[in-house]
């Protein structure tokens, strides 16, 4: 399973080529530019490595380094900054977090302290559900790899989807959202029959690309379930 890296940084410029960075080097990319919104993905998230730009308006990356130690003390954290600063390197290295300076300007370094967290990690954790998942409360219709199915839970990041019938889901298909006009790009990641009723199961991680509308579908079907 490829590494799950949360990028936040209020640079869109720096935010799109440090994804593309990541990307390349075959890793699944959230990419976030305030603070807010990455606390909210940080509480439905359990990512691989999270990667903060100290300046992020009124807050830094230090702040969500703090934030994720007390929370989540296993997912390794590193502080980037367009230029050295010993100040902010030994505060980042205080809360257990690596610092790396102009990682644009300096990409195998940015990248090798990427490749080291992410082992680290490896050695030390289990594996664990990334994205935690919620039941639909109501039947949502969908289709699937152009087959009709409906969502039988989902997250931030992935969905299970049932279908009455056994599929050939491609490595990568399309989910489309009649009641949105969305369409979206999935991986799969398994698929299974069902033990207990007569439906064919897939579970698949939705593509970076595709999750900022996804996680506008999911706030709406949550909003819309019982209290």
């Amino acid at each position: 399973m490829r590494a799950l890296v949360i990028l936040v940084n209020a640079d869109r410029r720096a935010l799109r080529h440090t994804e593309a960075l990541l990307s390349e080097a075959g890793h699944l990319v959230a990419t976030i530019w305030s603070f807010a919104e990455a606390k909210k993905v940080l509480d439905s998230v359990i990512p691989d490595l999270l990667v903060a730009d100290v300046r992020l308006g009124a807050f830094n990356g230090l702040h969500l380094a703090i934030r994720s130690r007390h929370e989540h003390p296993d997912i390794p954290v590193i502080i980037t900054n367009e230029h050295a600063d010993a100040i902010t390197e030994a505060q980042a290295l205080q809360y257990g977090a690596q610092f790396v300076a102009a990682p644009l300007e300096n990409p195998a370094l940015f990248l090798r302290c990427v490749e080291s967290a992410l082992a680290e990690r490896r050695r030390t954790q289990a594996p664990v559900r990334r994205w935690s998942r919620q039941r639909v409360a109501t039947a949502v219709q969908v289709s699937a790899g152009d087959a009709p199915a409906q969502i039988v839970d989902m997250s931030y990041g992935g969905v299970r989807l049932a279908f009455s019938d056994s599929v050939d889901l491609p490595g990568t298909f399309e989910i489309r959202l009649p009641s949105t006009g969305v369409t979206l790009k999935a991986h799969r990641v398994w698929t299974a029959s069902s033990e207990t009723k007569d439906q064919f199961w897939c579970g698949a991680e939705l593509e970076e690309t595709a999750r900022r509308d996804w996680r506008g579908f999911v706030d709406t079907l949550k909003s819309a379930g019982p209290a």
